[in-house]
């Protein structure tokens, strides 16, 4: 058998083993190598020490475990580390942040999105002004979070609603006259019958869109982060790997409904 065949049965021994620290003297007995001699022919084939190699494979089925919902206490012990601390210090190592934001990535670079037709429709709402400066919209995803709406009655807003009605938050794009730049926040409506002082009506044309549900959070601030972390995925990874590109003449918007909250991106095929 060839150095390299010995090494790949060396790996699949580590593989069944990864709920342990295995010594490298036991995988030279294993292969029947003295401990020297091991070593040196690992590190020829695979670049790193046999115990360097088997920590990346432990942190690997780890990080996978953690993604299909272990703890982090339970996937560190069953790939081998003995306290929570030394593993979190390792996971750092090799990913690069904790298992607890890796884990908040993950379902990221896990979403899928739904392509869907949506007819044409009309919402009323607020218009917020742009904070000062230069404006990134993904970074002001969500922007009617914390804001003073108290300039419409809730009676009035109560009468823009029905039953299972949502609610759209969008940066509209410059008008030709005056440039300026504005997020739009407020309920979908049956008609403009009654449209409240202080707010507006804007016609959102019927398109076809990659839809991206939006991972639940507990509070306002996570809400926010997990909104502005979807938008910079579609646009700096989905798009990128996707046979669909923007379609620039139509209108992207966030979509709440109850408790889930959606990205509408429209689409064309490139």
């Amino acid at each position: 058998m060839s150095y390299k065949q010995d090494i790949e049965k060396c790996i699949a021994y580590m593989e069944a083993n990864l709920d342990r620290r295995v010594p490298v003297i036991e995988l030279a007995d294993y292969l029947g190598y003295s401990l020297y001699h091991f070593c040196r022919v690992f590190k020829s084939i695979c670049g790193v020490s046999a115990g360097a190699f088997l920590r990346e494979l432990q942190l690997d089925r780890a990080a996978k475990l953690i993604l299909d919902g272990e703890s982090v206490t339970d996937a560190a012990m069953v790939s081998g580390f003995d306290t929570p601390s030394g593993f979190t210090r390792a996971f750092i190592r090799r990913f690069g942040c904790s298992p607890s934001e890796y884990l908040r990535k993950g379902r990221f670079m896990m979403m899928k999105a739904e392509i869907k037709k949506m007819d044409a429709f009309t919402a009323v709402g607020y218009c917020l002004a742009p904070p000062e400066g230069e404006v990134d919209v993904l970074d002001n995803s969500a922007y009617w979070l914390g804001k003073d709406f108290s300039g419409v009655s809730k009676e009035d807003y109560q009468k823009l609603t029905y039953p299972g009605f949502a609610e759209i938050g969008a940066w509209m794009h410059p008008d030709d006259v005056s440039g300026e730049l504005y997020y739009f926040f407020g309920p979908i409506v049956k008609d403009k019958d009654f449209i409240p002082d202080g707010m507006e009506a804007i016609d959102v044309p019927a398109a076809e869109y990659a839809v991206f549900t939006v991972p639940a959070a507990k509070n306002p601030e996570e809400l926010n982060e997990n909104i502005c972390r979807t938008w910079k995925y579609i646009f700096a990874e989905w798009f990128d790997n996707s046979e669909y590109k923007f379609n620039e003449a139509k209108m992207d918007f966030e979509y709440y409904q109850g408790e889930n909250t959606y990205i509408y991106v429209p689409v064309i095929k490139k």
